[in-house]
Parts: C-alpha cells; structure tokens; sequence
C-alpha cells in the first residue's frame, strides 16, 4: 500500500487522531503514548518507541526529541510509524504560543503622515518587483502541480525571502499590493497574498527572519492541493453539493502529499497544507486534529487564509468587508482560531487595514497607508478623492491620531468604502504612486 493509500484509509477508519495508550516502561512519571505515522513527524515531538528496536538506529537514547528537519529524516529513514509522547507535545505547543505572547511588545512608532507616506512610496517599487516575480512564479507553481510535475522550491525561496526583506523595510507596501485581485487566477494569487499577509503577521509577531521565510512559504504553498480538485467544483457559482464539498476537502490532503512526495520542502510547510483547515476543538478537516496537534505555523495560516478568502470576491459571493471578516474571526476563537493569535491579528490589520478605502467626515475619500497600533480608529491616511469621487492631483497625507484638523475641520473616518465604490484599479493607483 503507497503513502497516498495510506492516508485515505487511516482517514476512512476514523478521522480522528488514533487511540492512546499507557506506556509501563517508562521510568518517569505515567507517559500517554500515541502512534502515529513517521511522515506525520514534527519538530517538538518526543518519540518514545519505535516501530523496531532501538538499537536498529544511530541514536544514543531510548527517546528522541525531534529538534529539526535532519530528526526526522533520520527517523523516516528507518521507521515506518513510531509512537510520541502526547503529554509532552501538546506542552510545548502550548510552551510555544506562552513564550510569543511574552515576547510580542508590537507597537509602531509615531510618525508623522509625510513621513510614512515617503517611505512607503520609497519601498513600493522594490515590493511591487518582489510581488510581481512572486506572482508569476506561483502561477507556475500551480501548473506544475495540476500536472504532477516538479516545482522549483529553490525559486520559491529565493522569492519568499525578497517579500521577507521588503515587509521587513516597510510593510504597508505589501500590504497595499495584496489589494491587486484578479478572480479568474485566484487560487495562486491567494496562495501569494496569504503568503505576505503570513510574513507581514509574523513580523508584528516580532518572529526572527528565518522563521518569516518558513512562514511565507507555509502561506504561498499551502493551497496547492486545490489544483488537484476539479475547476468546475472549485469554481461553480452555486452551491456544492455534499459530494462536491467532501472532494474540495481533500485539497488538504491531496497537497500534503504532493509536497511530501516532492522532496525538499520542510516539515513545517508539509503540514501547513496539511492542517490549515482544522480547528482547536477537533471538528475541522481533514482529520479532526485538535490544538495539541497544530503548530503556531498552522494556526497563522488558518488565520490569515481565512481572512483572505472572507475578503476576496469569488464568484458565489462577494469579499467581506474587512472589519466584518475580523469580527467573524474572533467570534470564532477558542472553536477554530487561537484566541491569542486573533487578538493580534487585529490589532495588526485594525479597524481600517492598510489599502483600504474609506470616506471622512468631510465627504473626501481617502485610503489608509499605515496603522496606528495604539489607536485603531485613526490610521495614518492619504486623501486621493472629493466629494465628488474626482482624484485630486496632488494626494494629501493625514495621521489622524495627531493632525485633528483640515482646513479647519476636525477630520474622523465616517464609513468604510467598497473598493468599487470610487471605481479605483488598484495596479494602476500603485503605478501613479510609484511614478509620483
């Protein structure tokens, strides 16, 4: 029986994780042991049997706590299925998640608007090169997975650490360029822009460079599985039937295997495809994993995939707004998003995400270039419209948590606006600023 067989039989006998037993043979306190197969393998875990003797492999102790990827190699090399320590997983998840929150002290320094409205015009440039090789690239990615080819991972790294430099230098400019949807290719290009949106999150996470690339790649990868799902499904105005949703769902599966078999590509961006649709109670899919299970990798990328697909129009519905989806996500914490992460999430996008439209007290039209992360209601704005919806030639910065007035006036945000409300293309708004 091959790998793929494997899994969607394990995953027809029962979804859930397999059944745990008491280990006797350990001198320490009471161990809970679960089996589980060698390719489900991830850092942090602690292998406490195998499926041969221990002698058969070129370690020094009777367990092993995976520490990288060259562990669990190692391990798959020899082991068809071990058996980990339960108990001790779940605590360094959790271990995880505590050192972050203690470590995450995200606050953005007061600047003034012409300020950061240089320096984003400074930066767009060299993101905008970034964003559109990464594009292109993903789109050839999501081909050769259609047809089972090879993909140039090396590439994808190479990009991924671009987006990582330029979100590092200035993050709007990303952020902005994650406006840039096109429904007809939206599988790469939501594969792309969770991708920034994973790297951009990562960065107010305060997280080292090294990890943002892992992460960015968990986000530019871990879809690839649809394009093994028919277009028709994925792509039907209406609604699925039962049958057609159970086979959209596979896409998690059917992409962990294709990166698994491919090679190459590390655990972590494995499992990301693997397990982004899964919740902390144990009801998601495709295996009902509960939290003890999900890494901080696959927490991330649930929640800003979830965010991305909320907010894009497809072609059953139109994109969420922005303030809505943020609203749905943490409603839905403790159930399917870690509560924490989500937190920061919003504090991250605000009320008002960088790009988007919104109107003023003055009926003027204007969008948001950067968050204040003390201040969620008043970002750091450009006016580009009048009343009247004609663009002004020369756009105005405003921070609206410092420069309270305009011409006299007391400037506030009076609504959000559609992206279509004022008949802005976003490229070509990127590509006048660029030019500016």
């Amino acid at each position: 029986m091959n790998f793929l067989s494997k899994l969607f039989t394990r995953k027809k006998q029962k979804k859930a994780p397999p059944t745990a037993v008491k280990a006797t043979v350990k001198p320490r306190s009471e161990v809970v042991k679960q089996r589980i197969s060698s390719h489900e393998l991830e850092i942090g875990m602690t292998i406490v049997e195998l499926d041969r003797p221990w002698t058969d492999l070129p370690v020094m102790f009777q367990e092993v706590t995976i520490k990288n990827n060259k562990d669990i190699q190692l391990i798959q090399q020899y082991c068809q299925y071990v058996f980990i320590d339960q108990e001790s997983f779940k605590l360094q998840k959790e271990q995880q998640i505590a050192i972050l929150r203690r470590q995450t002290r995200y606050k953005l320094k007061q600047q003034s608007a012409k300020k950061v409205s240089a320096d984003l015009k400074r930066e767009l440039p060299k993101a905008k090169k970034a964003f559109d090789n990464s594009n292109q690239h993903i789109q050839q990615v999501m081909q050769q997975v259609q047809q089972n080819g090879h993909i140039d991972i090396d590439k994808s790294k190479e990009l991924v650490a671009s987006c990582v430099n330029s979100i590092l230098g200035n993050p709007s400019a990303m952020f902005w360029l994650t406006k840039i949807k096109n429904q007809d290719e939206y599988t790469a290009e939501h594969c792309l822009r969770v991708g920034i949106l994973a790297i951009t999150f990562g960065r107010h996470l305060q997280l080292p460079p090294e990890e943002l690339q892992l992460l960015g790649l968990c986000g530019m990868l871990h879809d690839v599985g649809k394009m093994k799902v028919p277009s028709s499904i994925l792509n039907k105005p209406g609604s699925l039937s039962s049958d057609e949703f159970d086979m959209v769902k596979e896409h998690a599966v059917l992409g962990y295997v294709f990166l698994k078999e491919h090679g190459g590509i590390e655990e972590q961006v494995c499992a990301a495809a693997y397990n982004h649709h899964e919740s902390l109670i144990g009801d998601g899919y495709p295996r009902q994993l509960d939290a003890s299970y999900l890494s901080l990798y696959d927490r991330i990328i649930a929640i800003v995939d979830s965010y991305d697909a909320m907010t894009s129009d497809r072609c059953y519905r139109k994109g969420i707004p922005p303030e809505k989806t943020t609203a749905i996500l943490y409603k839905e914490t403790k159930h399917r998003y870690d509560e924490y992460l989500v937190k920061e999430f919003i504090k991250m996008v605000g009320v008002y995400p960088v790009g988007s439209f919104v109107q003023l007290n003055n009926g003027f039209y204007a969008i948001v270039i950067a968050a204040n992360s003390d201040s969620k209601l008043t970002p750091i704005i450009e006016i580009i419209a009048d009343q009247n919806k004609a663009l002004l030639k020369q756009k105005i910065a405003v921070n609206l948590a410092k420069d309270k007035k305009y011409k006299g006036q007391v400037l506030r945000i009076a609504r959000s606006v559609p992206d279509t409300e004022i008949n802005i293309e976003m490229s070509q708004f990127i590509k006048q600023h660029i030019a500016a």
